[in-house]
């Protein structure tokens, strides 16, 4: 999503319009779900995928027709049996999925194309509401941004029978923090980059901190040695602590434990990773969800010995923490238990 989000933005700067398609409907075995996106602007190129590129360049036609008439536009695709076959694609994916096109045009929309971008770049989980089929054509496009609203909720937006509204879940994209700006961060940031996720690197050394060394990071923060810095850590936050001086992660993991980061990476097996809690832990107690948002030894368990295959299992456990997968973690693998005992029934629990 962060791809989309800069190319709108550089549309805004640019003064160019574009157009945002998203699949509204899934059928059967498709390549992707609801939700997916890709963004065209009219002098540039393709971001993103609705599939496994079979439809994109019929949906870019279908969007230079957009660009030109100013309405949105919905359009099918159906590759089950014989209607695959009149698409030409030759697919087989044994699905069929909806597509709703729009245009993002920040000059002569300005007011919607603001609140199409804005709301990509949420900090809270949030749902927007668009209208894609109704009787009267000038309410098609319309929308609707629902905070603090629970998934299932009914949504009261006073629409009539025949109108068809497109419900967007949409969540902030991820950040990871990463403690330590060591050599084997370096292919660690370029993996997940990849992944569309924003990446901040921290060390209290200016000569490994620096753009020459994270060209991709988002932001980077040279902190005093001993004082970690004070960064906005939230539920969509992830933290890998990777300095290599147990002074400096142990600083950095107390703050991690009191915060509500979803993930905390600890580099190192489960040995050091308890040498830096015991301490931290002394006459604290931290209940049992805050204790699973450590992982140590980090990553999945794929065998990886490189620099660069460890920073794709590293990435790999980020993604099955934030998709909720099934994945198997080298903390269980490989990892020992912490050491933690049981010392009441509401299930808080504390180190000795």
């Amino acid at each position: 999503m962060i791809t989309i989000i800069n190319e709108m933005d550089r549309c805004v700067r640019e003064k160019k319009r574009g157009i945002l398609a998203t699949v509204i409907r899934v059928e059967g075995s498709t390549y992707q779900k609801e939700g997916a996106k890709c963004f065209f602007a009219e002098d540039g190129e393709l971001i993103g995928l609705l599939s496994g590129g079979c439809v994109e360049g019929d949906v870019l036609e279908h969007g230079k027709e957009v660009l030109q008439t100013e309405k949105p536009k919905k359009i099918h695709y159906n590759f089950r049996g014989e209607e695959d076959q009149i698409w030409g694609l030759g697919v087989g994916c044994n699905g069929a999925i909806e597509i709703f096109i729009e245009l993002f045009d920040p000059v002569g929309q300005h007011e919607r194309s603001k609140l199409m971008r804005e709301a990509f770049t949420t900090s809270q989980p949030i749902i927007i509401a668009t209208i894609t089929r109704d009787e009267e054509e000038s309410k098609i496009g319309e929308r609707w941004v629902h905070s603090n609203l629970q998934i299932g909720e009914p949504m009261d937006l006073k629409m009539r029978d025949n109108s068809e509204v497109f419900y967007d879940h949409i969540t902030p994209v991820p950040t990871l923090y990463i403690f330590g700006a060591g050599p084997d961060a370096v292919p660690l940031v370029k993996t997940v980059k990849n992944l569309g996720w924003t990446v901040n690197v921290l060390d209290h050394r200016p000569g490994f901190v620096n753009k020459r060394n994270f060209p991709l990071a988002d932001e980077l923060i040279c902190y005093e040695r001993d004082h970690p810095t004070s960064v906005p850590l939230s539920e969509h936050s992830y933290a890998i602590v990777m300095s290599h001086n147990f002074t400096q992660d142990q600083l950095v993991l107390k703050s991690l434990l009191h915060s509500s980061v979803a993930y905390i990476g600890v580099l190192g097996p489960t040995t050091r990773t308890n040498q830096l809690l015991q301490p931290i832990m002394n006459g604290f107690t931290i209940d049992e969800i805050q204790l699973n948002r450590i992982y140590s030894p980090i990553g999945l368990d794929i065998g990886a010995k490189t620099p660069e295959e460890i920073a794709i299992s590293i990435a790999a456990e980020l993604v099955n923490v934030h998709r909720g997968g099934n994945s198997m973690h080298l903390k269980q693998t490989k990892g020992k238990e912490l050491l933690y005992t049981s010392r009441d029934q509401r299930g808080v629990i504390a180190y000795q």
